[in-house]
């Protein structure tokens, strides 16, 4: 949120140089949101999905899970 918050000044500028730096600054801000709306929602899922799996088998099956998981999730962004 810190950061966004430095881009708002620049997104009040006005004159030539507040409409150059208008569309940066928003460019910004959109791609600081969904990185931040990514690492709180789809980071904290794969971890617990990955510990869980942890808890139920031994350390080198849950390494092999953790490759097919990740093998599965690249295959899935990919695809789309």
């Amino acid at each position: 949120m810190s950061l966004i918050a430095v881009f708002i000044p620049i997104l009040m500028m006005g004159g030539i140089v507040g409409r150059l730096f208008r569309e940066f600054a928003v460019t910004l801000s959109t791609a600081i949101l969904v990185s931040m709306v990514v690492s709180l929602t789809t980071t904290p899922t794969m971890c617990a999905y990955l510990l869980k799996e942890a808890k139920e088998k031994s350390t080198a099956e849950c390494t092999a899970g953790a490759r097919r998981f990740s093998r599965g999730y690249w295959r899935a962004i990919a695809a789309a």
